[in-house]
């Protein structure tokens, strides 16, 4: 019987094998260093996230009419109500309030038109950011 020698690897196959992993590992080592470069940032949208959501579940728990009143007083969907954070908070949410014509009654498609006085239309919105969420409360 013949004897077979046992032989290592070669010096293409090892080259062959660390090119695949150099290959293989910079993306992954790029995935790793951009998600640890922006994670300060996700939790800064967390927060900004969780600050609009707090809010328009403070609002839409209120009280119908005084939602009423503060759109009313609002004077439309594009002007701050005096729900709004005070200037001085950080993040300052703006909430937004106005009657929202949920059956269209009016004819034109534009929820901000018409006169439904049993729906009004809320948004929470952080300012100067595109953060932002809305609802809809009926009485």
């Amino acid at each position: 019987m013949k004897a077979t020698s046992q032989r290592g690897f070669g010096y293409v196959e090892t080259l062959v094998a660390v090119v695949l992993l150099a290959v293989v590992l910079m993306p992954a080592l790029d995935a790793l260093s951009n998600a640890t470069r922006n994670a300060p940032v996700a939790a800064q949208d967390d927060t900004l996230w969780m600050s609009v959501a707090n809010k328009l579940n403070e609002v839409s728990g209120s009280r119908f009419d005084e939602l009423d009143a503060a759109a009313t007083t609002a004077g439309g969907a594009s002007n701050a109500s005096t729900l709004s954070d005070p200037v001085n908070t950080s993040p300052r949410v703006l909430v937004y309030l106005s009657r929202y014509d949920g059956d269209n009654a009016d004819g034109d498609n534009d929820g901000f038109t018409g006169t439904d006085a049993d729906l009004i239309w809320i948004r929470a919105a952080i300012a100067d950011t595109p953060v932002s969420l809305h609802t809809l409360v009926t009485r």
